[in-house]
């Protein structure tokens, strides 16, 4: 443990976050909106003193760096405070974060202008995976009539819109980004905090209600692709048409929103465990129908190792940094994370209930809940991976 990890601390500066006992986090002399972010990320702080937390974010005012060397300008910078991340988008401030540490006892200084800190929920994840070899998995996972459900693959594979079809239907919450899966593959750990919805998301629903985003802004979004869309080709090279044809595809982007799973749950959301009975691999094809047919759990680990892979770019990105910012300095645990990953992923899904799930994208609601509907109530374990299709 560090020199300042070691230091005496006022409990009355501190706000302790307890991820099922597995990571603790701890805020050091944070503001209110320091705490408001970070809950919005990791869930509401603990009622209980952590004894030993294995990571410790200490806000200051500001960060005494010194001269500043840059190495992805905007981004990373070394300095003799040590290793300096900066905030993406519109973030201000600077986050330093001793990518030598993680995995370990970890301490991180950040200024207090920093809202959302950078790299939290990987450094969180990655600590769950070398403290208990819990899996970390971009997943939603619910519990349904008894059935535990994970559902996770990679962009757009259905992970939030399984979510929502099976809330209109009783479901209860176990997490709604990122789930951690025990060694043996018995449990599964919702990471709290909140999660994104797309606008359409919401009109999907049921019973709509107002959980959150400017409707007023989407409103307006929506009117102006649906002109543009309407506007012939040629009138789209010029003016503001032109300006406004090359400028949706961001303003599209903005068309989504962070809720509190209590939104939407309601009290069906306190537990956040589960046993995983059946997990799906999303996937969108080309079909109108929504296909599901059983995976080989060898197979699928490879590919959930790639997405993870993919999931810890902007990690490892910032770790290639930090070690040409410092020769000679490097996280051994880091260094074999992917293996480490992959063998994790092997042995916790080695005796699982696996299956494709293949849809269109936008995706039906009621169409992805039936499909999967009858997979949870009628199809029995599977031992031989014959094909087999669902049509909702």
């Amino acid at each position: 443990m560090t020199k300042m990890l070691e230091q005496k601390i006022d409990r009355r500066d501190a706000v302790d976050y307890d991820i099922h006992g597995l990571v603790g986090v701890r805020l050091i002399a944070p503001s209110p909106n320091n705490v408001t972010a970070v809950s919005a990320q990791i869930g509401p702080p603990s009622s209980r003193v952590l004894q030993r937390p294995d990571i410790v974010v200490r806000y200051v005012e500001r960060l005494s760096v010194g001269p500043l060397r840059h190495v992805d300008l905007g981004k990373t910078a070394s300095s003799n405070a040590g290793f300096i991340v900066f905030p993406e988008g519109d973030g201000e401030g600077k986050v330093g974060i001793p990518f030598d540490q993680i995995g370990s006892d970890c301490e991180i200084f950040c200024e207090r202008r920093v809202g959302w800190i950078p790299l939290l929920i990987s450094i969180i994840n990655l600590t769950a995976l070398k403290k208990h070899r819990c899996v970390p998995i971009h997943a939603s996972a619910f519990v349904h009539e008894g059935a535990g459900v994970l559902v996770t693959g990679w962009v757009k594979s259905g992970k939030s819109e399984a979510l929502l079809a099976f809330s209109q239907h009783g479901a209860t919450y176990v997490g709604g980004e990122w789930v951690l899966l025990s060694s043996n593959g018995n449990t599964m750990y919702g990471l709290p905090g909140t999660f994104r919805m797309w606008d359409w998301h919401r009109r999907e629903l049921s019973h709509p209600q107002h959980i959150g985003g400017n409707t007023g802004i989407f409103r307006l979004i929506r009117l102006l692709d649906a002109v543009q869309r309407a506007m012939p080709e040629t009138l789209l090279r010029f003016g503001p048409l032109k300006l406004l044809h090359e400028g949706m595809p961001s303003l599209r982007r903005q068309l989504n929103f962070r809720v509190e799973p209590k939104a939407i749950f309601g009290d069906r959301c306190r537990r956040l465990t589960g046993h995983p009975d059946k997990i799906f691999i999303g996937m969108v094809h080309s079909d109108e129908r929504v296909l599901i047919e059983p995976a080989e759990p060898a197979t699928v680990a490879d590919q959930l190792a790639c997405a993870m892979e993919f999931e810890l770019t902007s990690l490892m990105s910032h770790y290639r940094a930090f070690k040409f910012a410092f020769p000679g300095m490097q996280n051994e645990f880091l260094e074999r994370v992917h293996d480490v990953l992959r063998d994790a992923l092997r042995q916790a899904l080695a005796a699982k209930e696996i299956y494709m799930l293949y849809h269109p994208y936008p995706v039906s609601f009621h169409d992805l809940y039936q499909a999967m509907q009858k997979v949870l109530v009628s199809m029995p374990a599977v031992a031989a991976y014959d094909h087999v299709e669902m049509q909702a």
